[in-house]
């Protein structure tokens, strides 16, 4: 017996052939099980981007003139 498991968060499956595998993968909220007859729907990826952030100059601040 062949059984296929999506997970849930990253949309990533696997397969498990052992009964032990597939009965413990049951109780596991984080995948469902899914048919390899059944077509598989595809979750959109979304990536969060942030702007780049400008990196320090290491070391000691210059001396202001005049202070």
């Amino acid at each position: 017996m062949v059984a296929t498991f999506r997970c849930l968060q990253s949309g990533q499956t696997v397969t498990f052939t052992l009964q032990h595998d597939i009965d413990s993968m049951k109780g596991h909220a984080g995948y469902v099980r899914i048919d390899d007859d059944a077509p598989v729907e595809e979750l959109p990826h979304q990536v969060v981007m942030r702007p780049p952030e400008v990196p320090r100059r290491p070391g000691r601040p210059r001396k202001m003139e005049n202070v």
